[in-house]
């Protein structure tokens, strides 16, 4: 994949709040149920575009306006994403200086090789479908099931 900058998925105007939401499953919340039980996990590459999506939001209302909660929960994404940054320690050499860039003309970054992640959509998704079909037949009710 070549990395380019894009009009879509802006901080904030009319349209931002959507592109973003189009970046999480389009069923379920961002976690797996997995074996007899059904635990729960975090599939992390959703959990970082939620981070993403929680940061934006929160840059486009102003940090001090947050409640505390949702401060922490922004200290815990910035925490996050730094600790995959590291962990993944992509070291693809990018042209240029970004700072002196002109992001208009000169919208070609680095090219990656990246994962296809259509599959990590799909089954997640499946596995949300799964997992209601689940609750619902063994009589749960949301709350007791969350």
């Amino acid at each position: 994949m070549v990395a380019e900058e894009s009009v879509h998925y802006p901080l904030s105007d009319s349209e931002a709040h959507e592109e973003w939401l189009w970046t999480a499953p389009l069923f379920g919340d961002n976690h797996v149920r997995l074996g007899p039980d059904k635990r729960v996990f975090a599939v992390p590459m959703f959990h970082q575009l939620h981070c993403l999506r929680t940061m934006r939001e929160a840059i486009e209302v102003g940090l001090t306006s947050l409640s505390p909660g949702l401060q922490g929960h922004i200290h815990h994404c910035f925490t996050y994403l730094r600790q995959w940054t590291l962990c993944s320690a992509d070291v693809t050499l990018e042209p240029g200086d970004f700072m002196t860039r002109n992001f208009t003309t000169e919208r070609v970054g680095g090219t990656y090789n990246c994962l296809d992640w259509e599959p990590v959509y799909r089954a997640v998704e499946a596995n949300w479908i799964d997992w209601i079909q689940w609750r619902d037949e063994s009589g749960l009710s949301p709350s007791e099931a969350a």
